[in-house]
């Protein structure tokens, strides 16, 4: 009984199988039974937190609780509520809570509004006597807003008596905020503690360590392949680092675990985009709308495929929709590509307009403005819109110029080091051949307004140009 109390004590999730287990093993025995079925619901609660928290797959441990918890003969009063508790009590730690994604996420969101004055009282009363208790008045307090004013210190005045034990200590370290220095402690002084590689990697991913934060989740990977927080968080390493073929394929893992992984399935479909695979992303993209998740974005990202694929007619409906759930400047950007594409030019210029209002510095939604206002042979705004539009795409250009020597001079492997650089080389090349456009459609909208010398200046940037050198050197003859 002590051994297995020690291991509660010592607060790593393998410490708190082993002590579920002799717990479990000491139950037999019927003069250590009410001790060993009390602790056994200690550890279970324990494991179903930690397993919760950590966004491990869920094996049932509440319900083994609440079955041993109607076998004892006198239990704590505050047992079922506790137990309660556990139930309800979202993932997430350190600061880091998992958005709501399912039906059920968004109960257990409720029942914690509606149940705090009573939980947060008998949390705080029987924090001091029990070890599931102590850690689950933390769990509680630490996440919660209405706790918000109350100190770290002032938070754990109720556990004081177990102030000294790994378990608080853990605790103590992904209380609000992720503490590395902590949390490496824990895992120096009990390396089963390997569950703090999954919080350090998430601490590398704030500071933009990328190939730490790979790492970090690769061992907790190696140690638990069951763990759809960590499939996901590779995916999503990979999806930042631009390798799209890995990141499908921890989306895909995550989703073996957890099907209706709603935040997979929006990354699956951006993965599966950026590798042109148009028709598996629109199927996924009607997966996650049948859930009735994140459908904005599945409406965005279906209609990019669809258009990708010149169904443009379907693109319309989709990114219409999206436009009445997401407010940005994407929306209205891809709109006006489709409607332009539909030969609806005033349509076109007006969701343009929108997304370059939203967003100013998107170099390609000034260029696109610019190419409707010439189509519609609106002369004025075509040479005001397409001289920044050029001025903004050579900066850009710039940009990727210096990305480029950045990435060479980076560790990266050298296969994700040449990806990028001929990714960012292809963005170049597509820029320059709109800054070609922008300078002949500047030269004819200036040629019109009769402002000859700014005529001049931008036909001879394109006078050489195999596309248009014909028509800009036309220009120039009748400039001269």
């Amino acid at each position: 009984m002590a051994s297995a109390d020690a291991l509660v004590r010592a607060g790593c999730y393998e410490c708190l199988l082993d002590a579920y287990g002799e717990y479990d093993l000491l139950r037999q025995f019927p003069y250590a039974k009410d001790a060993a079925t009390l602790g056994a619901i200690r550890a279970a609660g324990l494991i179903a937190r930690r397993q919760r928290e950590l966004g491990l797959v869920e094996e049932g441990f509440v319900e083994r609780a609440r079955s041993l918890a109607a076998t004892v003969s006198s239990p704590p009063p505050w047992l079922p509520v506790l137990l309660d508790i556990v139930e309800a009590l979202p993932a997430g730690g350190g600061g880091v809570m998992r958005t709501p994604t399912s039906d059920l996420d968004l109960d257990r969101q409720r029942r914690l509004r509606v149940n705090f004055d009573l939980w947060s009282a008998r949390l705080r009363e029987a924090a001091s006597t029990d070890e599931l208790a102590a850690y689950m008045w933390l769990s509680f307090a630490c996440s919660q807003t209405q706790t918000r004013d109350l100190t770290i210190d002032q938070l754990f005045e109720p556990v004081a008596a177990l102030s000294d034990s790994p378990l608080i200590a853990l605790k103590r370290a992904t209380c609000r905020r992720l503490d590395a220095a902590a949390l490496t402690a824990l895992a120096t002084a009990n390396p089963r503690f390997k569950e703090v590689a999954y919080w350090l990697g998430l601490i590398d991913v704030g500071d933009r360590k990328l190939d730490a934060a790979d790492r970090h989740f690769e061992d907790a990977y190696a140690w638990r392949q069951q763990w759809p927080t960590v499939t996901h968080s590779i995916a999503n390493v990979a999806m930042t680092a631009e390798e799209f073929q890995r990141s499908l394929a921890f989306y895909d893992r995550t989703l073996e675990l957890e099907p209706n992984a709603v935040d997979a399935l929006l990354g699956r479909i951006r993965a599966l985009t950026y590798l042109g695979r148009q028709e598996d992303a629109i199927a996924t993209a009607d997966r996650l709308i049948a859930l009735r998740w994140f459908v904005g974005d599945a409406r965005y990202w279906r209609a990019l495929n669809e258009s990708e694929l010149e169904r443009n007619d379907a693109a319309w409906v989709d990114v219409e929709e999206a436009a009445k759930l997401l407010i940005n400047a994407d929306v209205p950007k891809l709109a006006g590509l489709i409607a332009y594409r539909r030969h609806e030019l005033d349509v076109s210029r007006g969701r343009f307009t929108l997304a370059h209002t939203r967003n100013p510095n998107d170099c390609e939604t000034s260029f696109y403005l610019g190419v409707v206002d010439a189509e519609l042979r609106d002369w004025g705004p075509t040479a005001d819109v397409l001289i920044d539009a050029a001025r903004c795409l050579q900066e850009s250009e710039n940009g990727y110029v210096k990305e480029i020597d950045t990435i060479e001079a980076s560790d990266d492997p050298p296969a994700r080091k040449a990806a990028k650089i001929a990714r960012r080389r292809q963005y170049i090349e597509k820029g320059r051949r709109q800054m070609a456009t922008a300078w002949f459609d500047t030269a004819v909208a200036c040629y019109n307004l009769a402002r000859k010398s700014e005529a001049l200046q931008y036909a001879e940037k394109v006078a050489d140009d195999q596309q248009f050198g014909a028509r800009a050197k036309e220009i120039l003859s009748r400039l001269r």
